[in-house]
């Protein structure tokens, strides 16, 4: 099992990959033809959510105590697999 700080240092590692891809999707949806672009735009604000809610879960596993901060990582682990999911 990981110890807190490591989790921590991974899933922010893990986040910032994730934060190109969204860079990289935006990037696509700028040079899109129009009908292109609207599913890409949708897909970057989908993306920009879910990255939001993952950093807020990742916060509070941060911030969590010793004793609590196990349970609140599946909270993460949920959103960000969310997130990663799209990039599949």
């Amino acid at each position: 099992m990981d110890t807190k700080h490591a989790y921590i240092k991974k899933m922010k590692a893990q986040l910032d990959e994730l934060e190109a891809n969204i860079g990289r999707y935006q990037a696509k949806a700028d040079q899109a033809s129009a009908d292109a672009e609207i599913e890409y735009k949708a897909k970057v604000e989908e993306l920009k959510e879910q990255r939001t809610e993952a950093k807020e879960w990742l916060d509070k596993v941060a911030d969590a105590s010793d004793d609590a901060w196990d349970s609140l990582k599946d909270g993460f682990t949920d959103a960000y697999d969310r997130m990663k999911k799209v990039f599949s």
